[in-house]
Parts: C-alpha cells; sequence; structure tokens
C-alpha cells in the first residue's frame, strides 16, 4: 500500500468517526429542518391573522421553502468547512501529532493531497445533510406543485422548468464549495496558528460582500461570491427568491454570474491544492 493510500484511509477515518465532524452534519441537518419548520408557522401564523393562505402566495410552495432551508444550511456548512479544514493543520503541528504519519514513510505530499480529499469529501456530505434535511421538512410540510399566487398559476413546474431551476441552484453551489475546501486546506498549511487559517479563510470568503462595489462585475470571478450561502450572488438565495413569485429576482443579467460561478472556481480550487502541497513541503513540523 502506497504512502497516499495509507494516509487516506487514515483520513477517512477520522471523517467518519471524529465527534466534531458527526456533530457537524447533524448541526446542519437540524438547521435545515428547523429553518423550513420556523417558515410553516411563520406561514401559518399570519393566514391564521387573515393573511394569504395555501394557493394564495407563492410562499406557501415547497420549492422555495426547500431552498430557503438548504441555504439556511448553507451558511453553518461554509463556516464548519472553514474551522474543521482549516483549523485542523496547525493544531496537529502544534501538538506534534502530525509527525507521527510522517514516521510512518508517508511523505508530506501524500499527507496534504489525502487530506486534500477530505476537504472535498466534508463540504459535500455537508450540503447533503442540508439538502436531505430540508427536502424533508418541506416534502412534509408544503406541497410541490406549481407556484400558485390568487388561484392563478405563477410559474409552472412542467412549462417554467421549476425543479430543474432549483435543481441547479443547489449543484451551482457544489465548486464554489469545494474550492473553499481547498483554501481552508492551504491556509491550514500556511498558517501557524488554528484562528489564524479560519480567520483569514473567513475574510477572503466576506471579500465579495465587503468590497462589493470595488469588485464590480468582476466579482463572481472569486468563487467566494457564488458560495450558496455566504455568497452575496448566491443561485440559491436567488432561485428562493424567484420561486416564491418575486419574478424579478432572477433577471437576464443574473445568467452570467451564473455561468461564471459555474467554472471559476476549478481554478481557484487547483492553484489552493497545489499551495499547499507546496507550502507544506518546506514547512517545520
Amino acid at each position: 500500500m502506497t504512502g497516499f493510500a495509507r494516509a487516506l484511509r487514515g483520513e477517512l477515518y477520522q471523517l467518519l468517526h471524529r465527534r466534531p465532524i458527526l456533530l457537524a452534519h447533524l448541526a446542519v441537518l437540524l438547521v435545515a429542518v428547523a429553518r423550513v419548520v420556523a417558515g410553516r408557522l411563520v406561514l401559518g401564523a399570519a393566514h391564521a391573522a387573515g393573511g394569504p393562505g395555501p394557493g394564495e402566495v407563492g410562499a406557501w410552495n415547497a420549492w422555495p421553502q426547500f431552498a430557503h432551508g438548504v441555504r439556511a444550511a448553507a451558511f453553518l456548512v461554509e463556516l464548519f468547512v472553514l474551522v474543521l479544514v482549516g483549523a485542523g493543520l496547525p493544531r496537529e503541528v502544534a501538538s506534534g501529532s502530525v509527525r507521527d504519519p510522517l514516521t510512518r514513510r508517508i511523505t508530506r505530499p501524500a499527507l496534504i493531497a489525502a487530506r486534500g480529499v477530505t476537504a472535498l469529501v466534508l463540504p459535500l456530505t455537508l450540503l447533503a445533510c442540508a439538502v436531505l434535511g430540508s427536502l424533508a421538512a418541506a416534502s412534509a410540510l408544503f406541497d410541490a406543485g406549481d407556484v400558485m399566487e390568487d388561484g392563478e398559476v405563477l410559474i409552472s413546474v412542467a412549462d417554467d422548468g421549476l425543479d430543474v431551476a432549483v435543481r441547479d441552484a443547489v449543484l451551482h453551489g457544489v465548486p464554489a464549495l469545494l474550492a473553499l475546501g481547498g483554501l481552508a486546506l492551504f491556509l491550514g498549511a500556511a498558517s501557524r496558528r488554528s484562528v489564524s487559517a479560519v480567520g483569514a479563510g473567513l475574510a477572503l470568503v466576506l471579500a465579495p460582500t465587503l468590497f462589493r462595489e470595488t469588485l464590480g462585475d468582476r466579482a463572481p470571478w472569486w468563487f467566494a461570491d457564488t458560495l450558496p450561502g455566504l455568497g452575496p450572488d448566491s443561485f440559491l438565495a436567488r432561485i428562493a427568491r424567484f420561486a416564491e413569485g418575486y419574478t424579478d429576482a432572477w433577471p437576464e443579467t443574473f445568467d452570467r454570474v451564473v455561468a461564471v460561478g459555474w467554472k471559476a472556481p476549478w481554478p481557484a480550487l487547483f492553484l489552493a491544492w497545489v499551495g499547499a502541497i507546496l507550502v507544506f513541503r518546506r514547512r517545520a513540523v
């Protein structure tokens, strides 16, 4: 068995058995469910007070509630990726535990490459929990048909492809989440302290929001701009509003942002992964 294979087996074991990681998945699942339940309670209270009911406003449909649930959990997903991936390596270097695999004929590049794999798997499993939790709650509490307003079809599932649009909005966040995992890996390999890695990662993630006017139309080329949760140009946030009946939430100009969001994260992921390997090769452990 190669050094990379042994390192990967160890990393996957930790991914499946570490208590903080398991609790993170549970927290994401519960937040997704809670967001959908909260939406149902708010709509029910408004309807009881004389507000619109099912078929009278788009928010009563399962599609927007599902999207809102996934996006609420996505905030937590992104924070967990920064903390669990970015803070791990500096903590292990400080405690000396990182030397153990390096003494078992596992090279530094093999160790970082194996950890890079888990840095890609973790965002996907966390997002899957968000999707499953939101889907289960939305299916149980709402009807997933056409979006209605005042008894008339506003957005049709069959004709307008609403179900496909919501699915694409969820998938659109995957490249950005993978790039976030790569960034957290690089910062963990380059930083001496866990708090420095997490703080730098959070600053880079919030950069498109903080420097919105400065970045302008170039913002989507930085992957954090299209993150499903913290991204100011989150496709998921747009589709949630669109599915509620706010058709102006998805203007034609946003199609360019969506197109860039599909491809911009991949170079960032590659550079972060290669950078992590190069930086850690020269780091004192």
